[in-house]
């Protein structure tokens, strides 16, 4: 999960897309997902016919089960805000969601698998190329703005995200914010070694393909054990900074959010439920 927002921002947002797209966002994974891979390899048309017919299966999976349980957290979550969140929800929201993320990965890992160990030398190492070509990019970016203009930036992103669930912030809020920002750590070194090392436990994968003879499918076997670290274990890729950085932070950020929602007066409140029933509507109008 990205750590970039809040943890009720993040946990909304996971439901919500926006009101107007919601459905079309969703309607379009296929596409979004397709457009997404080829960022970082080129698929044969062999490899993209399987790729859609097991992303289509995945999505009529995710819709006729998971989808249902997002809708009951979003309806959960409204009537706690609407008779007083408590720090615990909060952190019990976080916890649904990533629950949820572990679900459906454990349920792609198979699919994303065969599709990996399909790619050719070639492509692999394509791909590993493209993803240390965006960590550059993303150092570049970095190093072009200061501490100051990154701290605010994300101040008014994350100002940005919130007024769009609860309408304008008023003073005491904005402050409420920019106290929460600024205990931020930053944890962008940290990102990027971790990348990094997640790049690396794939090309470990390729290493052992490569290397092992005789027996396909105990070659395959080996290549899944050694690939499985990146899709479901990645967490322990984390060095333990990066770790502890990600823990305050997220500690900061419940924090911060349950001071910010207990303050929200009648108008924010029915702006939040407003934006939350029509993320429920579009939802159901999905299943």
């Amino acid at each position: 999960m990205k750590n970039s927002i809040y943890a009720f921002m993040f946990v909304i947002m996971v439901f919500s897309i926006t009101s107007c797209s919601t459905k079309l966002a969703y309607n379009n994974l296929d596409w979004l997902a397709s457009w997404y891979v080829d960022d970082y390899v080129n698929l044969t048309d062999i490899q993209e016919d399987e790729f859609d017919t097991k992303l289509d299966a995945f999505l009529v999976w995710h819709r006729n089960i998971e989808l249902q349980n997002y809708i009951l957290q979003i309806k959960a979550i409204q009537a706690d805000f609407n008779k007083g969140v408590t720090l615990s929800d909060i952190e019990s929201y976080v916890t649904s969601v990533k629950t949820f993320l572990e679900v459906a990965l454990t349920k792609a890992e198979p699919e994303v698998v065969a599709l990996a160990y399909s790619l050719s030398d070639k492509q692999a190492a394509s791909f590993l190329v493209e993803f240390e070509q965006q960590n550059l990019d993303k150092i570049e970016r970095f190093e072009q703005e200061n501490k100051e203009r990154r701290t605010e930036k994300r101040l008014e992103k994350f100002e940005e995200q919130l007024s769009s669930f609860i309408g304008r912030l008023n003073a005491q809020q904005k402050k409420l914010l920019n106290d929460g920002n600024n205990q931020l750590l930053s944890s962008f070194q940290e990102r990027i070694e971790f990348r990094r090392h997640w790049a690396g436990s794939i090309r470990k994968a390729y290493v052992i393909r490569a290397r092992s003879l005789g027996d396909t499918e105990k070659k395959k076997k080996g290549f899944e054990l050694a690939l499985k670290q990146s899709i479901l274990e990645s967490n322990l890729l984390r060095s333990e900074r990066y770790s502890n950085i990600l823990e305050h932070n997220q500690r900061v950020r419940i924090n911060t959010l349950e001071k910010i929602v207990t303050s929200l007066d009648e108008k924010q409140l029915k702006h939040l439920n407003t934006k939350l029933n029509e993320t429920i509507d579009d939802f159901e109008a999905l299943l």
